[in-house]
């Protein structure tokens, strides 16, 4: 890379393998930013950059009239566990971090030049990769944002963004002579003003690097219809469709010059939920049939809305799913009506044997169970497993998660579920917020603590990960 004063610079990582993707978040920034004029560089898969990596990045990319710096925490907190240490909230580590209700945040390490950036992250280190920038131009700012930015409080960074940034960071470079909070805030859903959110599409550079047996994500649409009681996603509840679906010629565009481009077929779409309503799949479908090929998708399903409109099986198929993750959560009926997804069990099941005669191999099926919400028992629990782990069951692994709880202050600078605004009002008691996920409450279910629904989970996908799944290699491959 030659050298080049880059207006701004971002940092982000990737999930674990066998999940690789790119950091999208900061590629649609550094799009946005460039159409407006702005020139970006990203630096993707910064777990694999060393601080002399870092050194040389900095050197070549970063200028006198370079802005800012900045860092998406998003995966962060999902590296190898093996190199990092166990600073890290139960929702990502269960295993490693959940021992009679503690988490291990005690940690010790002199700074070392073959520690990766993430390495020293995790341990509250950053401060010498910032002072790699400052060396270079002393008044370039730092910025930290991402979706797990209450997560690293002390990271020394000028300014932190919260929420979904495009508007944001544009009107923080668009106005240089304001007095900028530490925290920016003002827009955290990114609906301030119509920016064209419909028309846009994210682009990559040559410098990206892009392979052509990558999968990239994809948003068809950002927000969602439903609004379920544990939900913490922000725009959702949404009833518009035409606000927060992309075009068919922006979809069309992006799908287009990645395949022309880098030779790019396989994408995860980032949808809340893709198959909200059946109008959105038309839309989807008559980008894709413009295509000279057949993408590979992954994607989130909502089961109910499948069996209330049978027709998107076909479809799915059609616009190219390979792999898909229903958010089931409860086949317990108090329970999934609870939580919003109160469709009778029977109903939902019949559609899952539904779609393994239509999909068969071509796709496969994963899906999300909740472990610790009222009314489900241990007992109930463990019955609905073992129809998930029959030979003829037609979903092909199931990841079992404990109900997590974050209230009020937790993360301040992430939108909250209706759970955690109100979780006593459904039995739940947190005796210190400090241990927030650690929930308790007095009920028959066998399951009165967070501490024993992570036991249950640990039983469970242990089983999981025994059984002989027919489609593995797409399994690890989409949804991982």
């Amino acid at each position: 890379m030659a050298t080049h004063n880059y207006d701004a610079v971002l940092v982000t990582d990737t999930p674990t393998f066998p999940s690789w993707t790119r950091g999208y978040g900061a590629h649609r920034i550094a799009t946005h930013l460039r159409e407006r004029g702005y020139s970006v560089l990203v630096v993707d898969f910064s777990m694999a950059m060393s601080i002399q990596t870092w050194k040389e990045i900095c050197s070549l990319a970063i200028g006198d009239t370079t802005r800012f710096v900045g860092f998406s925490t998003t995966w962060w907190p999902y590296r190898d566990r093996e190199n990092l240490t166990k600073n890290f909230n139960p929702a990502v580590s269960l295993r490693d971090n959940v021992s009679d209700g503690y988490i291990d945040t005690t940690v010790e390490r002199v700074p070392n030049e073959a520690a990766t950036f993430t390495e020293d992250v995790a341990v509250g280190l950053g401060q010498r990769w910032v002072d790699v920038v400052k060396a270079v131009n002393p008044k370039c700012k730092i910025l930290i944002g991402g979706a797990k930015l209450d997560w690293y409080p002390d990271f020394p960074a000028d300014h932190k963004l919260s929420g979904i940034a495009e508007t944001e960071i544009l009107d923080y470079l668009e106005q240089p002579k304001r007095i900028w909070p530490t925290m920016i805030n003002h827009d955290t859903n990114g609906t301030a003003y119509d920016w064209g959110w419909t028309t846009s599409f994210t682009r990559y550079t040559d410098f990206d690097q892009i392979r052509s047996d990558e999968v990239l994500t994809l948003e068809t649409s950002r927000g969602c219809r439903f609004k379920c009681l544990y939900c913490a996603f922000p725009l959702i509840g949404q009833k518009n469709i035409a606000s927060y679906l992309k075009t068919e010629d922006a979809l069309y565009k992006e799908l287009l010059e990645n395949y022309e481009r880098f030779g790019v077929t396989d994408y995860w779409i980032a949808d809340d939920t893709f198959n909200d309503t059946t109008e959105k799949l038309v839309h989807v479908l008559n980008a894709i049939r413009r295509l000279p090929f057949k993408p590979r998708f992954r994607c989130y399903l909502r089961l109910d809305v499948l069996t209330m409109n049978p027709e998107q099986i076909e479809m799915l198929l059609e616009i190219g799913m390979v792999s898909c993750f229903f958010g089931i959560e409860s086949f317990h009926p108090q329970a999934a009506k609870l939580i919003g997804k109160g469709m009778s069990t029977e109903k939902r099941k019949e559609t899952l044997y539904k779609v393994q005669q239509a999909w068969g191999d071509k796709v496969s099926v994963n899906a999300g169970y909740i472990i610790g919400l009222p009314y489900e028992s241990y007992e109930h629990a463990k019955e609905q497993m073992e129809w998930f782990l029959q030979e003829d069951c037609p979903v092909h692994m199931v990841y079992c998660f404990p109900l997590m709880i974050n209230p009020e202050g937790t993360y301040p600078n992430h939108p909250m579920s209706e759970l955690d605004r109100t979780y006593e009002k459904y039995g739940y008691t947190i005796p210190d917020l400090k241990k927030h996920n650690f929930w308790f409450k007095e009920d028959d279910t066998g399951i009165p603590s967070f501490a024993r629904a992570f036991e249950i989970i640990v039983e469970f996908n242990d089983r999981f990960e025994k059984k002989n799944v027919p489609v593995k290699e797409q399994i690890q491959y989409g949804m991982g």
